[in-house]
């Protein structure tokens, strides 16, 4: 069966985005981080290599909710289910060290186009990533033709507006590990000033008057840093979590907007039904079950 070959970046590209990227990620994701940063320092490999993940990503399982091992797309049986896994820290673009969004929708992609598959799960379970990466869910939504179901572990920050995207039904696969929410935005960086100069090592930058905007917010924080940042949250991550806010009330319009639902708390599964947050808690047969009832109302629609 035809197979999607990623080709992952090299560390240069996962440098820029963990350095300069603004964030959809929670905590103990923010802390993965910089284990994610030593990997990629230490890291000998410069160029950019060809590699299959699909088989961790996609599986497919028929009508009876067994998996199948289709060699070719002549042997996916009608009626399936194509299961996708979105699992761990996520940037745009796949890399030796974080799963992109580009290699999940290329999933999704081959799947919806797939005549014999009636329906989507996907797997979440992450504490979210690059602001970047939602983009590609919210593109892929405008040209979804099969329902999707989400059943998650975690789903927080980025992982939390992953399935307000694209799916139909989100579901908890457990009551005890799995958590929801943590709907915010965060910037993150390191100031190396104080290291270069016990190097004996200045730095100078000189601006133009016609680039007086240039870098305005990083030279505002080096001369007040409280105002810089104040600029940063009122320029960049006010906006973004705005629309994150947005995307979330309009996927769920009967949300308890409770203290802390849409500004940062987590939530487990009891709490986040009760809060409209997601729609049940069940297994991934059961997701699967949701799914094929849900493929079969969207035929009912399309013939009618």
């Amino acid at each position: 069966m035809n197979k999607f070959s990623v080709k992952l970046l090299d560390n240069r590209t996962v440098l820029n985005e963990i350095l300069t990227g603004h964030w959809l990620i929670s905590h103990s994701g923010l802390l993965q981080l910089g284990h994610f940063f030593k990997t990629v320092t230490q890291n000998n490999a410069s160029e950019s290599k060809e590699t299959d993940r699909s088989e961790s990503l996609l599986s497919f399982y028929d009508d009876n909710y067994n998996r199948i091992a289709p060699r070719s797309v002549s042997e996916i049986p009608e009626g399936s289910i194509a299961q996708i896994n979105c699992v761990g820290p996520m940037m745009k673009y796949g890399n030796w060290w974080m799963l992109g969004a580009n290699e999940v929708i290329a999933q999704l992609d081959f799947v919806n186009n797939l005549q014999n598959v009636a329906a989507i799960v996907i797997y979440i379970d992450g504490p979210g990533g690059a602001v970047s990466a939602i983009s590609p869910f919210i593109d892929f939504a405008k040209r979804k033709k099969k329902p999707v179901v989400a059943i998650c572990d975690a789903s927080l920050s980025l992982h939390r507006w992953i399935p307000d995207a694209i799916a139909d039904v989100q579901m908890a696969d457990n009551d005890i590990s799995a958590r929801f929410g943590s709907i915010g935005v965060v910037s993150s960086w390191m100031d190396a000033t104080k290291y270069y100069e016990e190097m004996g090592v200045k730095v100078h930058e000189v601006y133009p008057e016609e680039s007086s905007h240039k870098n305005e917010i990083w030279r505002a924080i080096q001369e007040d840093e409280e105002k810089g940042k104040q600029m940063l949250r009122d320029m960049h991550l006010s906006p973004m979590a705005q629309k994150f806010q947005a995307a979330v009330k309009t996927a769920h319009p009967n949300l308890l907007e409770e203290e802390g639902v849409l500004t940062g708390r987590t939530f487990g599964a009891e709490e986040a039904v009760r809060l409209n947050m997601i729609n049940r808690v069940g297994s991934m047969k059961e997701a699967m079950q949701v799914a094929k009832a849900l493929a079969e109302a969207y035929n009912l629609t399309r013939n009618n």
